[in-house]
């Protein structure tokens, strides 16, 4: 005996007498408990292709008899709640306590604990009523959606394909408190495909706070409620803050609303805000604008340049990156801000990691072996200094091969150049016109050694010149040459250690040596605006002539770089091999040095030590090779057990600039709670600029929640003390 009785409706007929109208049962014994209810189907089918034809016959599966009408030909099962009953009408399948089926009519009848299955959707109901020919459904006490949408309503009808569910509540994530929600009195529903949503209001379960207009939104577009954030806390500067922001969706692409925040020893900023990007989430489009304005009543004191910062503030950001065709991109960043301190007094995360805003629009064409650029800086801002490039076009020839083992590379371009001092002060600019080529032939020695020498060749025009000690342009014409040298070399040793998972080791030994020679690089000089000039980097200065670029400012090069690139590896368990040291050394000797300066450059060294996975030392060191003298040493500890714990210990010293130290502890104490401290010291000052503690919940899966008290000592705009609670919603 089977342990359900799997029945065709049409096979069913077929075999009952026609001369009795009355109900009979189908099978003759009744069968074992039914099997596990609610098995989906698999969805190898759209939504639009659900309707069947009539040939198509109902399958039952009922731990009882079920029983068919010669008169009515309606077929009937039941069941109970521990084990309802079946009906499978082709792709679609239906679980519920009672099941009526008219075969003539094409009409199905549910009732009680109703489950209705049709690919990845899946709906719930505590009756149901289903129109075969029609392809529509009418259900009661509804349940239905799809992560990470869950949607509860009175009522739903309309077809199989597009649902109308009433007095619907929308949730993100799933059911439950604490979770966004959304409510409407109508909501649109096509399985897999959309979710449209009437006038509604925004809150938390149990909580409707603000109404806002309808909008569509794709089921598989991602989440449509993960544009909620909202914090509050205390800043000794700002006084009580709270903060809210909202962005509503109003198409599959954009996303508009505003931030909200409210200081109470400040005033209040607010300002519009949007985010848009691709709506199949490929990235091809990217953006957002976020802004503030507010009537700062508070203490202001002074901006960069020590003007009184006036009481109306404001600031407006907006990025954009597009990918308008396979080859063609398009990235623009715009910074407004109404006075130099604005970001930093009150958002100043933000302003740690932006100090001086940039505005730029770039697109670049890449083809086959070139790109062809068009990039605009200005300057939006008064107060922080610009090199504005209005605009410059720019072709790249990417190194190819020309015959003979020669390749040659290429740069061009054309720009006008402008440099507003913020401060007063004289105005820079010129019209410069630019051309680079190179050649190079690199010689191989098996895979051991190579040699490349080099030959180049730079053509620099400047006219409509301001700012030069000479007015009237110039034209400058530079030549390179020189070499790049290469040796790889390694050496293996079966060395193992178990408690270090050290199996074998390979040592890879990488000597390289540089040339270039640059005669007359300063030619022109007091005809040229000194715009693009060097600025500060702890690294060594490229020294290929077509990859300088502080090409107003040149000076002539006869210099030697030496290095040596040292790793030891070990095999990883996993796949391939993990490094266990690293140690790279760099440094130049100066055949022609500028005056003052000496012969050799400093001495640059990299050093890593990951002797295992749960420990990583990482240092950077730059020394004078005659003295020693350290210029700026940079390092970090870190020890940690997987995502349980991490402990890191830095410093970052720089010489008559800072000598600063950062110890920081990341706890995750269960699955819901993990402690945050960082503790920053300043030796220079000897005080500590920053401490905080912080702890971090889980909130029910939904909400990321941040409790954080910030303690600091020193000058400081933001105040001494803060204490913040920020909410945000995870995301998956």
């Amino acid at each position: 005996m089977p342990r359900c009785c799997r029945i065709a409706l049409a096979l069913a007929c077929a075999a009952l007498p026609r001369a009795q109208a009355q109900d009979r049962t189908i099978a003759g014994t009744t069968p074992s408990p039914a099997p596990t209810i609610g098995v989906p189907v698999t969805d190898h089918t759209p939504a639009t292709g659900l309707a069947l034809g009539d040939n198509d016959a109902p399958v039952v599966t009922s731990s009882q008899p079920a029983t068919y009408n010669d008169a009515t030909k309606e077929i009937v099962a039941r069941g109970d709640e521990a084990h309802p009953v079946e009906m499978r009408l082709g792709l679609m399948l239906f679980s519920a306590v009672e099941l009526h089926y008219g075969y003539a009519t094409g009409i199905l009848v549910a009732n009680g604990h109703v489950a209705w299955t049709s690919g990845s959707a899946r709906l719930l109901a505590s009756s149901l009523v289903y129109n075969r020919r029609e392809q529509t459904i009418h259900a009661e006490n509804v349940r239905v959606g799809r992560h990470p949408f869950y949607v509860t309503g009175v009522s739903a009808e309309g077809p199989v394909t597009r649902i109308v569910i009433h007095k619907a509540e929308v949730t993100y994530n799933e059911p439950g408190r604490w979770r966004p929600t959304v409510q409407a009195d109508t909501v649109i529903y096509s399985p897999g495909h959309y979710l449209r949503l009437g006038s509604y209001r925004v809150g938390v379960k149990g909580v409707s706070m603000i109404p806002l207009p309808s909008f569509g939104k794709k089921m598989n577009a991602g989440a449509a409620l993960d544009f909620v954030k909202f914090s509050g806390g205390y800043r000794s500067s700002l006084g009580a803050v709270g903060t809210a922001a909202l962005r509503v969706p109003i198409n599959d692409t954009v996303k508009v609303g505003g931030d909200l925040s409210i200081f109470t020893a400040r005033g209040v900023m607010a300002g519009p805000a949007l985010n848009y990007q691709s709506p199949d989430n490929s990235h091809d489009l990217l953006g957002f604008f976020d802004s503030g304005f507010i009537s700062d009543y508070g203490k202001r004191t002074v901006d960069i340049l020590g003007n009184p910062i006036p009481h109306a503030r404001a600031f407006a950001e907006w990025q954009h990156r597009e990918q308008l065709t396979d080859d063609l991109t398009l990235t623009g960043d715009f910074n407004w801000w109404r006075d130099s301190e604005v970001i930093r007094d009150f958002h100043p995360r933000q302003f740690y990691a932006v100090q001086e805003p940039d505005n730029f629009v770039e697109s670049v064409y890449t083809g086959a072996n070139y790109q062809l650029s068009a990039f605009t800086r200005f300057q939006a801002n008064s107060f922080n200094p610009v090199q504005e490039r209005l605009p410059e076009l720019g072709y790249d020839l990417l190194p190819t091969a020309v015959g003979e083992g020669i390749y040659a590379r290429s740069e061009a371009s054309a720009v006008q150049l402008v440099d507003r001092p913020p401060a007063g002060g004289q105005e820079l600019a010129s019209n410069r016109l630019d051309m680079f080529y190179g050649f190079s032939r690199p010689f191989a020695e098996g895979d051991w050694f190579s040699l490349t020498p080099i030959v180049g060749g730079r053509v620099t025009e400047y006219s409509g010149t301001e700012g030069a000690a000479v007015g009237g342009g110039t034209t400058r014409v530079l030549g390179e040459v020189g070499f790049d040298a290469l040796i790889h070399a390694s050496g293996t040793f079966d060395y193992a250690n178990k408690r270090w998972d050290i199996d074998g080791l390979r040592h890879l030994l990488m000597p390289h040596v540089t040339y270039r020679y640059i005669p007359v690089a300063d030619a022109g000089k007091k005809y040229i605006p000194d715009i693009d000039q060097q600025t500060f980097s702890p690294d060594l200065e490229p020294l290929e002539l077509g990859d300088v670029r502080n090409i107003d400012n040149l000076h002539p090069l006869n210099t030697l770089r030496l290095g040596l690139d040292n790793t030891l590896q070990t095999r990883d368990a996993g796949y391939g091999s993990r490094d266990l040291v690293n140690l790279n050394v760099a440094g130049d000797f100066l055949f022609r040095s500028q005056s003052g300066n000496p012969d050799t450059s400093e001495i640059h060294s990299d050093f890593g030590l990951h002797p295992t996975k749960w420990l990583d030392f990482d240092s950077s060191t730059i020394f004078k090779p005659r003295s020693f003298a350290v210029r700026e040493v940079e390092t970090g500890l870190t020890i940690h057990d997987a995502d349980k714990w991490a402990v890191h210990v830095g410093n970052d010293f720089l010489r008559r600039e800072n000598d600063d130290y950062v110890a920081e502890v990341r706890v995750r104490l269960n699955e819901v709670f993990s402690v945050h401290l960082v503790s920053l010291y300043d030796e220079r000052q000897h005080l500590f600029p920053e401490q905080s503690f912080s702890v971090e919940q889980n909130l029910v899966n939904t909400w990321s929640v941040r409790y954080v008290v910030t303690l600091s000592q020193g000058p400081s705009r933001s105040g001494h003390f803060g204490a913040n609670v920020q909410f945000d919603l995870i995301k998956f």
